[in-house]
Order: C-alpha cells, then structure tokens, then sequence
C-alpha cells in the first residue's frame, strides 16, 4: 500500500499548482480542506502527513476528499480549466 496518497481523478490530474492555487481561492474552502488540498494534492503528501498537519485523523481526510474534489471540479469547469 503507498501509504494512502490520493490518486486524483483524470481530469483533474493534469492542472498546474497555479491553477490549484486559483481553485483553493475561488472555492472558498475552509482552513482543513484547503490545508488537504495542498499537502494531498498540491504535494502528493500522504492522507496521515495531510491529517497531521492539520490535528485530524487520516479517516476525516479520507473522509472530506470526495466534496473537495467535487467542489474543485466545479470551479475549475467554471473557470474553463477543464471540460
């Protein structure tokens, strides 16, 4: 097992951090969910380095990823970053 790292969805695999950076900004998220965003996804950290850093457990990152990436997905459509 890799240590539970999030593999991201296709069509969202191939945004550069300045987008991810945009995406955090304009999805409003709230301090835990930005700080999952950029240690699971910006630094392709591992789901218990993310909990730590923000004094949660790995299950409750687990847990917030599906919103997160939903939400991210409908802003970066709306913002013309994918399709």
């Amino acid at each position: 097992m890799q240590e539970g790292r999030y593999r991201l969805p296709s069509d969202l695999s191939g945004l550069l951090r300045s987008e991810w950076d945009r995406i955090i900004e304009e999805a409003n998220f709230d301090e835990i969910d930005e700080g999952i965003v950029r240690d699971c996804i910006m630094d392709r950290c591992s789901q218990a380095y993310a909990a730590s850093g923000i004094d949660r457990t790995r299950c409750t990152v687990s847990r917030r990823l599906p919103k997160i990436i939903q939400r991210a997905r409908e802003v970066a459509a709306k913002l013309h970053m994918i399709e």
